[in-house]
């Protein structure tokens, strides 16, 4: 059987165990479980599961996983286009210097 390791940083459980819950967090997507955390942490903060058999903090930690991932792409794209928009602009003024 292959190893898989997670990519994320959690205190919650290792291997595969921690292989099958990320799984069945990413068949889920990030919109259906932050709507079921958000439920659970709401009505359910004394129960320990949020999803299936999922504890609380593997789920949050999953979630932190995805919103640094889509900060760092959104500040990627930023960058890119700041620096296109500043090479255009310099080639506006290059052009009209001459």
């Amino acid at each position: 059987m292959e190893s898989h390791v997670i990519p994320f940083e959690n205190r919650w459980t290792n291997g595969e165990h921690a292989w099958q819950w990320h799984r069945e967090l990413e068949r889920l997507g990030v919109p259906t479980v932050r709507t079921m955390y958000c439920e659970h942490e709401t009505h359910h903060g004394a129960e320990p599961a949020v999803v299936f058999d999922i504890p609380a903090g593997f789920v949050r930690d999953w979630l932190a996983f995805h919103d640094r991932r889509a900060a760092r792409r959104q500040f990627l794209w930023r960058a890119s286009v700041i620096m296109l928009c500043v090479a255009a602009a310099s080639g506006v003024v290059f052009g009209a210097l001459r």
